[in-house]
């Protein structure tokens, strides 16, 4: 009996279908979600992070490994560096309106 070979349509260049370049679907619905960081929220945040992070530090230091220690001494101050300077660059300040215009009557 003779195989019998699959029937393939013939080829098309590329782009030759009228909706070729057309998108097809639903637009991506990006999720935003607002977090309001207020100053007992940073303060808890610090807190849960900054304790064991200082208490592995005194861990590191009373064992001899101060070379540990100071690694993640400078590692943090690093980290705060960046997170302080993307809030600096982020912040939004008030709109202001222009004092230099002059006024229509």
């Amino acid at each position: 009996m003779p195989s019998q070979k699959p029937l393939v349509p013939p080829s098309q260049r590329l782009g030759s279908s009228k909706n070729h370049y057309n998108f097809q679907g639903k637009p991506y619905k990006h999720l935003e979600i607002d977090i309001k960081l207020t100053s007992l929220k940073t303060l808890a945040t610090a807190i849960l992070l900054g304790v064991p992070y200082l208490g592995l530090i005194y861990v590191f230091l009373s064992g001899g490994a101060k070379v540990i220690a100071i690694s993640l001494v400078v590692v943090g101050i690093l980290i705060g560096g960046s997170i302080a300077l993307l809030y600096y660059l982020n912040r939004q300040e008030p709109v202001k309106a222009p004092s230099n215009q002059k006024k229509r009557h």
